[in-house]
């Protein structure tokens, strides 16, 4: 009886922790698109599917996704984007890697497997949530549902580095112009005076 009580006690004190868990993370996303977004009474749209934490981690690394340490000139990594040293180290980056590193959705692999945002996530009111094919649906189609200077964001789901020192996010920017693109790169984030701040932001990485 008492095994039973310990083990239905732990489910509601992870039911009740993992929102509030989640609540911190979303709060740094919500910071950051208080930067991005300077006219909160614009229109924007969010993708509704995540980033999938493959694609950022390799905005991360600078392009790999395995336990192949960089080669080294000189003692400096040879990378092509992504997060720098001294706040890249390889020995944290793998541990981050093997906690949130999964399978990639098959024929999807920008994109993480059926995990999406919705209007709970986010504070701004100016918000549309359009799925990545209606978007393109539209663009290609020439639907005018939205202005042509709509900025367009998809995110990944937070990640943490270090322990919970650094928050890691992907972060695609573009509009939803007929040949818009999204331009991607890394963000990481450190709690400053109670409030997310970016502290280091790292390009795309580029494959010849």
């Amino acid at each position: 009886m008492k095994k039973k009580l310990f083990v239905l006690l732990m489910m509601i004190c992870v039911t009740i922790m993992y929102p509030q868990a989640n609540k911190g993370k979303y709060n740094a996303i919500n910071d950051y698109l208080t930067v991005l977004v300077k006219d909160t009474t614009k229109t924007i749209v969010i993708v509704k599917e995540k980033i999938s934490p493959n694609e950022a981690l390799r905005l991360f690394s600078g392009g790999k996704l395995n336990n192949i340490p960089f080669s080294r000139v000189n003692g400096i990594e040879e990378r092509l984007g992504g997060i720098l040293e001294p706040l890249y180290k390889e020995n944290d980056f793998q541990k981050m890697r093997k906690k949130y590193q999964n399978d990639a959705n098959e024929g999807r692999s920008y994109f993480a497997k059926n995990t999406r945002w919705n209007s709970a996530d986010f504070k701004l009111k100016t918000i549309f949530y359009e799925t990545f094919d209606t978007i393109i649906f539209k663009r290609g189609k020439g639907i005018p549902i939205y202005r042509y200077t709509t900025q367009m964001i998809a995110l990944s789901e937070p990640m943490y580095y270090k322990g919970r020192k650094y928050l890691v996010i992907a972060v695609g920017i573009g509009d939803t112009t007929p040949i818009g693109y999204l331009n991607n790169y890394i963000i990481i984030m450190k709690k400053i005076n109670n409030k997310w701040q970016v502290i280091q932001r790292g390009e795309k990485y580029w494959v010849d």
